[in-house]
């Protein structure tokens, strides 16, 4: 009978899911394939585009990490490459890209992906959905362990033209 009042509830509760406590590595994640995001309307005749962002300066010659971001019709993503096998003092529990005027940009999905071999480099992929006018901004990627602790802010995200 109240089933109207579900989205506005959602929305409430700041659109957080269910499993937002639950830690980005325990989640499943299912393996999504061109079909589901062509008929999803995430990927369009475009296709994907990628934006290399300058490194955040740091003390040492050597950078930190890379920044990568990637746009689709309606998905943004942001990809951090780190030196090494190692990322950052914690585990990735939230993330969050803010912009101006307190707007943010829904986040779909974190995750951290540890090297399986000494080849492979630590990886930290954050995604949010992101109309076309909402991906032209300039944004700060915020990332958080699951007691709220920040592992990472990074200003100055864009993303690709389409």
């Amino acid at each position: 009978m109240l089933l109207f009042l579900l989205p506005l509830l959602a929305a409430a509760d700041g659109g957080v899911p269910d499993d937002a406590a639950i830690p980005v590595s325990e989640r499943a994640c299912p393996d999504v394939g061109l079909t589901a995001m062509l008929s999803e309307a995430l990927l369009d005749q475009k296709g994907v585009r990628t934006l290399q962002l300058k490194t955040p300066e740091t003390d040492s010659s050597d950078a930190m990490f890379q920044v990568r971001t990637f746009r689709s019709a309606l998905r943004v993503a942001v990809q951090l490459e780190f030196s090494g096998r190692t990322s950052l003092s914690g585990k990735v529990s939230r993330a969050s890209l803010s912009g101006p005027n307190q707007q943010t940009l829904r986040v779909v999905a974190a995750r951290q992906l540890d090297p399986t071999s000494e080849a492979e480099t630590a990886r930290i992929i954050v995604e949010a959905e992101a109309l076309t006018l909402e991906a032209r901004g300039i944004y700060t990627l915020e990332l958080q362990d699951a007691e709220g602790t920040r592992l990472l802010v990074l200003p100055g995200v864009r993303f690709p033209s389409i």
